[in-house]
C-alpha cells in the first residue's frame, strides 16, 4: 500500500489508516504504565470505523460521502457487504 498524504501504518499492529485521526481512534488505554494498545478489528467496527475499498481504515465511513466502504470481519476478510454513506 502506498502511504501518501495523511495515510499511515500502525507500527504496533501493522494496519493501514487513511488519516492520523483514524489511527488515533484505533488506540486505547492509558498513556501511563504502558497501558496503550490497538483496538481489534471487531472493536474498531463497533466504534463506527470502517475499511475503505482501497484497504485503509477510516474513522467514520458515513462521513465520507461518495466513497464505497466494505464491512470486514477479522476472520473472514472482506465480506462484500457494502456500507453506503448516508444520503
Amino acid at each position: 500500500m502506498r502511504l501518501t498524504g495523511d495515510r499511515n501504518q500502525c507500527p504496533s499492529c501493522g494496519l493501514h489508516f487513511n488519516s492520523t485521526a483514524a489511527f488515533d481512534k484505533h488506540r486505547t488505554g492509558s498513556f501511563t504504565g504502558f497501558q496503550r494498545r490497538c483496538l481489534t478489528e471487531s472493536e474498531m467496527l463497533a466504534k463506527g470505523m470502517g475499511k475503505s475499498k482501497s484497504g485503509f481504515w477510516v474513522g467514520s465511513p458515513m462521513a465520507n460521502a461518495g466513497a464505497q466502504y466494505w464491512s470486514k470481519t477479522p476472520s473472514e476478510g472482506v465480506t462484500g457487504t457494502q456500507v453506503s454513506p448516508a444520503a
